[in-house]
Formats: structure tokens, sequence, C-alpha cells
């Protein structure tokens, strides 16, 4: 019968240890019973496995096991997350799910409900969009929000999808005599409306830092009336590559103005800076911050979070909270 306590007990001790390694070291006092997650790809487990794209439609993308909504879920307790981040989204196209006054902007339709073969924003999804977005905010007394990378960084993604969307259509029109002509037609307003596209391009980035202010006072805002009672917790641009260096060089130099620029914003800039607490992320694993440069081959030199990355990230906001 000793033995056997013994061996129970030991039993026991492992499985509380497996726990101790899979859940983060931080537990929080009070529980959160439901849990929105609003933001970019970061927070959609993007480059983990089970990452999958869940459509531009979508009020709520799947929790991808490793990421870190997981462990913040667990940590506060939450009886239910709402998971609305999705890939790509810049503050401005947050900004145009939430506020039915803002008509949005150029690219908007990149990430939002789009009529066929257009990159016209189909106002009737998006309203069927707001409205469950909304709905979930209201419920939630936990919200997190993590997003202004891509409102500079986007410009890089879009002329990538330019870029093959030229090729196929280039492809096509070579072929032109085994083509009907509405195929035909398609292919050149695709070229036409991407030489548009270029020069937007150019002129979102000189203005991006000004636009970032603006849509992002407006979603703290938005948030802010929709439920005031919730704790809204807005997480800071993490330094991608603070550990990688060429050699002697780091190219540190280069990226941690932008990052300081955005996270001065977070800290004291916003107008509307008491409505919500900021987490500022630092020293998170990302793929191309641990020398992993070619894991994405469809992003080289891909900034997303490793699966210790998001353990780090859910770490620093239960610490906050």
């Amino acid at each position: 019968m000793k033995h056997l306590r013994t061996r129970l007990a030991a039993v026991l001790l492992t499985a509380l240890m497996v726990v101790v390694c899979v859940v983060p070291s931080f537990a929080v006092s009070r529980t959160y019973r439901n849990y929105a997650v609003l933001g970019d790809s970061i927070p959609t487990g993007y480059m983990l496995p089970g990452y999958k794209f869940a459509g531009k439609k979508t009020a709520l993308w799947p929790v991808v096991p490793g990421s870190y909504p997981e462990y913040v879920k667990k940590g506060v307790r939450a009886t239910n997350i709402y998971m609305m981040a999705h890939s790509g989204y810049r503050t401005a196209d947050i900004r145009r799910v939430l506020d039915p006054s803002y008509k949005g902007d150029y690219f908007n339709g990149r990430r939002l409900p789009t009529y066929p073969d257009s990159m016209e924003v189909n106002e009737a999804q998006l309203r069927q969009l707001r409205s469950q977005v909304v709905n979930y905010i209201a419920k939630s007394d936990l919200i997190t929000l993590n997003i202004g990378g891509n409102d500079v960084f986007q410009f890089l993604l879009i002329l990538r999808d330019m870029i093959n969307e030229d090729l196929i259509a280039i492809e096509d029109l070579q072929n032109l005599p085994a083509l009907p002509l509405d195929a035909t037609l398609r292919d050149v307003r695709q070229l036409a409306g991407n030489s548009e596209t270029l020069y937007r391009i150019l002129e979102m980035e000189l203005t991006s830092i000004q636009d970032f202010h603006t849509h992002f006072d407006a979603v703290v805002r938005r948030i802010h009336e929709i439920n005031p009672r919730a704790k809204l917790v807005v997480l800071g641009v993490y330094n991608p590559i603070d550990v990688l260096r060429f050699g002697p060089v780091s190219a540190n130099v280069l990226v941690e103005p932008v990052v300081e620029s955005f996270n001065a914003y977070y800290r004291t800039g916003c107008k509307y800076r008491n409505y919500y607490q900021f987490v500022p992320l630092r020293d998170i694993d990302t793929y191309v911050g641990t020398g992993q440069l070619f894991v994405n081959p469809e992003q080289p030199v891909d900034i997303h979070p490793t699966k210790n990355g998001h353990r780090q990230i859910a770490q620093q906001i239960l610490a906050a909270l």
C-alpha cells in the first residue's frame, strides 16, 4: 500500500510538472468570463501548426493551439473566447468593421468582404460582419487589441500579391487566341487596376503614420462606446529582429525607431489613453529573430512569433493583468 501511494504521488507530481510546462507561469486573481481578441495575423496564430485562413466574411476565426490567445484564455479562466483577429488587418480595416460612419480607404477590399472578382467592399456583407463583431465585443469583459504593424509594412504584402496577379494576367494574355473575350477583358482590367494600386501604395506610405494615429484613436473610441465596462488591453509592437545580427552589424538601428514610434503613441499619444491598459512586448522570439529566415516560403524573413514567442506574449499580458 505504501508503494502504491508513492507511485500515485509520483504520477500526480509528473502531471503537475506537465501542466506547469504547458501553461504560462502567470495566473491572474480576477476571472474574465468572456475574452475577445482583436488584431492582425499575430493573434490568429499564423505560422503555427493548425493555422488556417478562415475567410473575410467570418467574424470568428478558430483559436490555434499554442497561440497566445489560447494561453490568455486559460490564464484568466475564461469560459468563452471570441477570436476576431484576421490576418492582414490594418487599423483602417478594423475601423471600417467597427465604425459605420467611416467610409474606408482604397485597400479595405483586400481584407474585408467584397463582390465576386472585385476589390469593392460588399456593404451588405460588411454590415453582417459588423453586427457580429459588435455583439461579441459587447459580451466581453476582457479585450486584447494587437494591431499596427501592417499599417507600415502592409505594402510589401500587397506588392507581392500584385506581382502574382500580374504574372497570371500576362501569361493569360500571351495565350490570347485560346482565351474567351471576357477572360481577356478581366486580365486587362487586372493590369490597369494594379497600376492604380501601385500609385495608391506610394500615397499610403507617405501618410501611414498619421493615418495610423487617426484610425487607432477611432478604434479605441468605438470599442469603448460599444462596451465601456470591458478591460481593454492594447499590445505594443515588438521588435522582430532585436536579437538578429549579421556578423558585427545589427539591423536593430533601422527597425527600433519605427517600433518605438508606435509604442510611444500607444503609451502617451492616443487621446483615449485612459480607455485601455498598454502592455509593451519585449524580447519576443520570432522566426527571423531566431535565425529561421526562410521557414515561410510565402514570406521570407517572417516576423511572426514562434510557439515560444506566443508563450512569451501571453506571459507578459497575464503579468500585466
